[in-house]
């Protein structure tokens, strides 16, 4: 079943993907900075929701398989940084909910230490990419074919325009998988507030040469309404390749 975009009704039920997949994940247990399972999961659950709630308002969320798994994405010159996004998605609730240490890894190391990076790595193409901020599959989903599903359309996409994307991975073994998909590694940086410091590697995947190579980037646009209006539509299936 092809990828479809996610309406803000369904922004709970696309964060309870990402809680399931990112659960265990390292940089999730960094930030959340909790000292049971039941605070983590509470934490856990309110940041994907306001993260999903914000991508729905400035970015794109696609669900592929009835919500078997979900990604997250920023066009070209989007962001939430921006207060309206913040107060909307209820975003500014993490000051409240995290700990005097978790405010401090989230919002003044964390979402700095990726805006710098990213800004490092794409320099003058920061404003025409496209961002993969989250993926994530059901565990009993993993090796269907939902991955290809969700990140097929916006690559297909940056082929035709000659953009290309940008990620984070907080699991090295992730880097095969990316590296599948065209991605090549570009840094690794570190999160370095426990002794044992935490790795992101920061990898990038260009336009596909033999599809973009008669093609000019196009002119960066603050939303992602460059996106050709079958796959921009909140209604219509969004057509990707089968798994290789």
């Amino acid at each position: 079943m092809a990828a479809q975009r996610v309406e803000a009704k369904d922004y709970k039920k696309a964060a309870s993907v990402l809680v399931e997949a990112f659960y265990d994940d390292p940089v999730c247990l960094y930030l959340c900075h909790c000292s049971n399972d039941q605070q983590y999961r509470k934490v856990l659950q309110g940041m994907m929701e306001y993260i999903v709630y914000a991508h729905i308002m400035r970015g794109m969320v696609l669900q592929a398989d009835d919500f078997s798994g979900v990604s997250l994405w920023m066009g070209p010159g989007s962001n939430m940084d921006d207060w309206y996004s913040i107060l909307r998605s209820g975003m500014w609730r993490l000051n409240y909910q995290l700990d005097s240490e978790g405010r401090h890894r989230f919002f003044r190391e964390f979402l700095p230490v990726l805006h710098d990076t990213k800004a490092e790595i794409l320099q003058q193409r920061d404003d025409s990419s496209w961002y993969l901020v989250y993926v994530g599959i059901r565990r009993n989903q993993q090796g269907k074919g939902c991955l290809r599903r969700l990140v097929q359309p916006i690559m297909d996409l940056c082929n035709q325009e000659n953009l290309p994307i940008y990620l984070e991975s907080s699991h090295p073994h992730n880097r095969a998988i990316y590296e599948h998909f065209g991605f090549t590694l570009k840094k690794t940086i570190f999160l370095e507030r426990e002794t044992n410091h935490i790795p992101l590697e920061i990898m990038v995947r260009e336009a596909d040469a033999l599809l973009s190579s008669n093609t000019k980037p196009k002119h960066p646009t603050s939303t992602p309404a460059s996106l050709p209006s079958h796959i921009n539509s909140t209604t219509t299936s969004i057509h990707a390749a089968s798994v290789c």
